[in-house]
């Protein structure tokens, strides 16, 4: 059309969304595929929505003699899992603390504060020296204009919705293992979002609770994003796994 002023094109920074893991009891297929999208993927950002790690080794409930209760065990494989991320090549990675790696930090502040400095979850994980920004547990990480943390404190169906009533604004959390997003407005006509995106966990490793609960209310998968870095806007998409499938920017993966 003659006159008519076309508008400048942002090219869009991709994220991904990697939710409760609680290695090393994660569902390895689902790890699997989540590695094979995230590798054609190519995210500019990477997120870990906390709980990557379970530190079960260092729990403060009872625990089951026939698993591994070694901390260095379990940080070995955590450890190995985030070199494997790194090589993705994102240009931005975030690792934020969920409450089970809080449990590390409790049990040194309880049992060996000696130890504190030199072994809390930063340390033992190696973040800084594989390259990811630390974020600690009860705090936040912006990109862009959505804010995201493990949780609110909250838990359950509606925690994405008190965590969005506690912020104000569009914010992700991890720590429920369900999928939901939730859009509300404020006085000024903004919407805002509140979003969680599933878990990566194996639900056969699960003893704490009755595994119906589990299998009833838990889902696998993960998210995956976009920000304009010219407006900070950024639009989320759920990646549910079915049957060890998912589909992503209009391809079908499987493991």
């Amino acid at each position: 059309m003659i006159g008519h002023k076309k508008r400048p094109i942002h090219k869009l920074q991709k994220i991904l969304f990697i939710p409760d893991c609680h290695i090393p009891y994660h569902d390895r297929l689902a790890f699997e595929l989540m590695m094979k999208v995230a590798k054609e993927f190519k995210p500019y950002h990477i997120i870990i929505l906390g709980d990557f790690a379970d530190f079960y080794s260092v729990s403060s409930h009872d625990k089951n003699p026939t698993r591994q209760n070694q901390l260095a065990d379990e940080a070995e494989k955590v450890v190995e899992k985030l070199k494997e991320i790194k090589k993705l090549g994102a240009k931005n990675n975030v690792f934020i603390a969920g409450n089970h790696e809080d449990r590390l930090n409790r049990y040194l502040m309880g049992n060996a504060q000696a130890l504190y400095k030199s072994s809390q979850v930063e340390k033992q994980l190696e973040l800084s020296e594989i390259g990811f920004q630390y974020v600690p547990y009860r705090s936040h990480y912006k990109l862009g204009k959505i804010f995201i943390t493990h949780d609110t404190g909250k838990a359950g169906a509606y925690a994405h919705k008190q965590a969005l009533d506690a912020f104000h604004r569009s914010v992700i959390i991890g720590h429920t293992h369900r999928f939901g997003m939730i859009i509300q407005g404020d006085v000024d006509g903004d919407r805002h979002i509140g979003a969680m995106f599933g878990w990566l966990g194996d639900i056969k490793q699960v003893d704490y609770m009755h595994n119906i609960n589990a299998i009833k209310d838990w889902s696998l998968g993960f998210g995956v994003g976009y920000l304009n870095p010219k407006n900070g806007f950024v639009y989320l998409n759920p990646v549910p796994i079915v049957k060890y499938t998912c589909v992503v920017e209009g391809k079908l993966y499987e493991n």
